[in-house]
C-alpha cells in the first residue's frame, strides 16, 4: 500500500435510558387497574407526584410472551418499593401503577426458566404516562453462557481448521479428515470443528454421522444459523420432518432473511402436508430470485397441486420449464407437469403428483463447502435478525431520546482512559490467516462540552493520534466518534432510520434500528484520509439497544455502495458494549469492549480488533480519577478469530 490511510471508525459509545412510550406491544393493556394480579401504588403518600404505569412484558427467546406463570418483582431502592406481580393474559405481562421516578430492578422467575434480571429508568414527567419493559427468558437446559462473546481460539486449532476447509475445497477426503481429527483433539468442545465435520460427512452423504456432528454444533452455546441450517438439511432429507421445522424455526430466527431457511423448511412442513406453512416459505424462498429458483417455485407449484390448485401449478411449472430449463428441478418440474396433464377433472388431483411426504433433493438449496467459513461476517443487509412479531416501535423516538440521553450521561465528565490492544491480520482467499500483527497503546477520550449542550468526543493514542505507531500502514482513527454522532441532530438528519422490531442480543431483549445514509446527502460520519485527499463514505448499519435501559448492546455497519475511487470493496464494522462500573460505586458507562473491522481494499483482505480494558474517568473541573472500574470485558470473552466469525 502506497500511503498509509487513516480510516474514521464508527463505533457507538454512549447511551442511556429514556422512556419511548411509543413503543407498544399489540393488545397491551393502557391504563387499566382492573388487570388481574396489576399493583398500584396510588395510596403511598410517596408516590402521589406524576408518574409512570409501568408495563413488563415476559418473552420466550423466541420472542413470542412466554406461556408458563412468570412472577416480575420491582425492587426501586431510592423509593423504598419491593413488590411483585404474576405475568399474566396473551402478552404475559404484569402492569405497575403509578411508579415514581427513579432506577428500579427487576427480577423474572418462571419454571423451567433460568431467573432475568434488569434495569430500568422510570423517568420524570409533568403527566402520568406509560413505559414498557421486555424482559426475555431462557431455558434452564440452555447454557448460562450462550449470551456471551465466545472465547479467543487456540492458533494451532485455526490452522488445523484452515487446513482441513481447503483439503475439502479440493476434496481430499482423507486429508480434511485427519486435520479435523487433530482440530477436535485441541478443542473437543469447538462447534466449528463439529460443523466442519458434518458438513465433510454431508458432503459424502453419510446422514445419520452428519445429523451427530450438526447436533453436537448446534448444542453449544454458540450455535449459529450456518450449524441449524446444516441439521435442518440433513432432518429434511432423513424424512425427520417435525424435527426439521422445528430446527428451522429457530434458524429463522437467526436470520429471517436466509433463502436456504425458507426453502428448507418449506419442504419440511410440505412432508407433514401443512400445506398454507410450506406454501408461504416456498413463496418467501422464490422471491430471492437466485440460484435456488427454480426449485422453489417447482416446489410451490407441487404444493399448489397437493392443495387442490392446478391451474396455478401449472402455471408455475411452466415459467420454471421456460425460464430455467437447465436446472437440477427442471426435470421434476416436468414429471409434475406431465402427471397434471394425466389427471382428469373428475380426478383426484393428490394422485396425479408425487406425494409430498417423501422429499427431492432437486428441491433443497445448493450447499456448498467453499462457504463453510467466509472471512468476514454477512453485510447488515443479508442478514436480517428476527423480531417479536406482535411489538411495533418508533425509530424517531430512538433518535431523538438517545441523543438527549447521551450528553446526560456525558454532562459530567471531562475524559476517560483504557487501555487498548489492537491485532491486525491479512487473510487470504481461502479465508486463511496470513499474517499478525498487534500493539497495545494508552488510549484516551476527551469530552468536549460545546455551549448549545452538545458534546463531541476526541480520542488520542498515547498522547496523539498514534497513526504512526499502527501495526500496519492501516491506521484507525476515531474510534468513540459515532456513539454521539449517529443520533446527533446534524448527523442524524443526513441518514434514514427504521426500527424493525423487538429482538434481542446476548439474551437481552433489544430494539434493532437499521440506518442507512441518504443518496447525495454527506453524513461525514466515516472518513478515509490519505496523504492527498479525504473521502467522506456512505454507510448502512445496524443498532441493537436495550429494551429496558436503551444503553446500546451492540452495532454493525458496513458500506452503501462499494467506493471504486479508494479500490474499497468491503468495510463491514462489528462492535460490543458492555457496563464499566466505576470504584465510586455511583458512575456506570456503558463503554465498547470489543470492535471488529473487516476490509478488502486494493483487492487485498484484512482484519482489525480493538480490545478496550483498564478504564478510569475523571470529572469535569478536577483533576481527580474518579476511579478504575470494578467491571471490565472479562478475558474469557475476548474476540474470537474471523474464521469463527458466521
Amino acid at each position: 500500500m502506497p500511503s498509509k490511510s487513516k480510516i474514521r471508525a464508527l463505533i457507538f459509545v454512549l447511551a442511556a435510558f429514556v422512556a419511548l412510550p411509543a413503543f407498544v406491544a399489540a393488545g397491551m393493556a393502557q391504563d387499566n387497574a382492573s388487570i388481574p394480579g396489576d399493583p398500584s401504588f396510588a395510596n403511598n403518600a410517596s408516590w402521589r407526584a406524576p408518574a409512570a404505569n409501568l408495563y413488563v412484558s415476559v418473552r420466550e427467546s423466541t420472542g413470542l410472551p412466554v406461556s408458563a406463570n412468570a412472577l416480575v418483582k420491582l425492587s426501586c431502592p431510592l423509593a423504598g418499593i419491593d413488590v411483585s406481580g404474576a405475568a399474566q393474559g396473551t402478552g404475559a405481562q404484569v402492569q405497575f401503577h403509578n411508579v415514581p421516578a427513579g432506577d428500579c430492578n427487576i427480577e423474572v422467575s418462571a419454571q423451567g426458566y433460568r431467573t432475568a434480571k434488569d434495569r430500568t429508568e422510570i423517568t420524570q414527567s409533568l403527566t402520568s404516562h406509560n413505559q414498557y419493559v421486555f424482559i426475555y427468558m431462557h431455558p434452564e437446559s440452555e447454557s448460562a453462557e450462550a449470551a456471551t462473546r465466545p472465547p479467543v481460539v487456540p492458533l494451532g486449532l485455526i490452522k488445523e481448521m484452515d487446513k482441513a476447509m481447503e483439503a475439502m475445497q479440493k476434496k481430499r477426503d482423507a486429508g480434511a479428515r485427519k486435520h479435523l481429527d487433530r482440530a477436535a483433539k485441541i478443542a473437543p468442545t469447538n462447534p466449528d470443528v463439529a460443523y466442519l465435520q458434518g458438513m465433510l460427512e454431508l458432503d459424502n452423504h453419510n446422514l445419520p454421522v452428519a445429523e451427530q456432528f450438526f447436533q453436537k454444533a448446534v448444542g453449544s452455546s454458540r450455535a449459529q444459523e450456518r450449524a441449524l441450517l446444516g441439521l435442518g438439511y440433513v432432518q429434511v432429507q432423513m424424512n425427520q420432518a417435525a424435527a426439521a421445522a422445528q430446527t428451522l424455526e429457530k434458524a429463522l430466527q437467526l436470520n429471517a432473511s436466509s433463502e436456504r431457511g425458507h426453502l428448507l423448511l418449506a419442504n419440511a412442513y410440505a412432508q407433514l402436508r401443512e400445506y398454507s406453512k410450506a406454501q408461504e416459505h416456498a413463496q418467501r424462498a422464490a422471491a430471492f430470485n437466485s440460484e435456488n429458483s427454480a426449485s422453489a417455485r417447482t416446489l410451490l407449484a407441487q404444493i399448489l397441486a397437493a392443495q387442490g390448485n392446478r391451474e396455478g401449478a401449472k402455471l408455475e411449472l411452466e415459467e420454471v420449464l421456460r425460464e430455467y430449463p437447465k436446472s437440477p428441478s427442471a426435470s421434476v418440474a416436468k414429471d409434475t407437469l406431465a402427471s397434471l396433464a394425466k389427471a382428469t377433472p373428475e380426478g383426484t388431483t393428490a394422485a396425479a403428483v408425487p406425494p409430498l411426504s417423501s422429499v427431492s433433493t432437486a428441491l433443497l438449496p445448493s450447499v456448498s463447502v467453499a462457504s463453510v467459513t467466509p472471512w468476514a461476517p454477512p453485510s447488515v443487509d443479508t442478514s436480517v435478525p428476527g423480531v417479536a412479531p406482535d411489538v411495533s416501535c418508533s425509530a424517531d423516538d430512538i433518535v431523538e431520546h438517545t441523543s438527549k440521553s447521551t450528553d446526560r450521561q456525558l454532562e459530567n465528565l471531562e475524559k476517560f482512559l483504557a487501555t487498548e490492544h489492537i491485532q491486525h491480520e491479512e487473510i487470504n482467499g481461502r479465508g486463511e490467516v496470513s499474517q499478525i500483527r498487534d500493539k497495545s497503546f494508552s488510549y484516551m477520550v476527551f469530552i468536549e462540552h460545546a455551549k448549545d449542550g452538545l458534546v463531541f468526543l476526541d480520542e488520542k493514542r498515547d498522547g496523539g493520534t498514534g497513526t504512526d505507531s499502527f501495526p500496519t500502514s492501516l491506521a484507525t482513527v476515531g474510534l468513540v466518534s459515532l456513539g454521539v454522532d449517529v443520533f446527533h441532530p446534524g448527523f442524524a438528519k443526513a441518514l434514514n432510520f427504521k426500527c424493525e422490531g423487538l429482538g434481542q442480543w446476548r439474551g437481552k431483549a433489544a430494539w434493532i434500528v437499521h440506518f442507512e445514509q441518504k443518496p447525495n446527502v454527506k453524513s461525514f460520519l466515516r472518513l478515509w484520509e490519505t496523504k492527498t485527499k479525504t473521502v467522506e463514505i456512505p454507510l448502512k448499519g445496524r443498532v441493537w439497544v436495550a429494551a429496558s435501559s436503551h444503553n446500546i448492546l451492540h452495532v454493525e455497519s458496513d458500506l452503501r455502495e462499494p467506493m471504486k475511487e479508494l479500490e474499497l470493496m468491503r468495510d463491514h464494522l462489528a462492535i460490543d458494549y458492555g457496563p464499566v462500573s466505576f470504584q465510586n460505586g455511583k458512575t456506570e458507562l456503558w463503554l465498547p469492549w470489543y470492535a471488529d473491522m473487516y476490509l478488502e481494499l486494493h483487492g487485498k483482505r484484512y482484519h482489525h480488533s480493538h480490545t478496550l480494558n483498564n478504564f478510569s474517568l475523571f470529572a469535569v473541573d478536577t483533576s481527580d480519577k474518579i476511579g478504575l472500574p470494578k467491571d471490565v470485558p472479562p478475558e474469557e470473552n475476548k474476540r474470537p478469530p474471523a474464521s469463527e466469525k458466521p
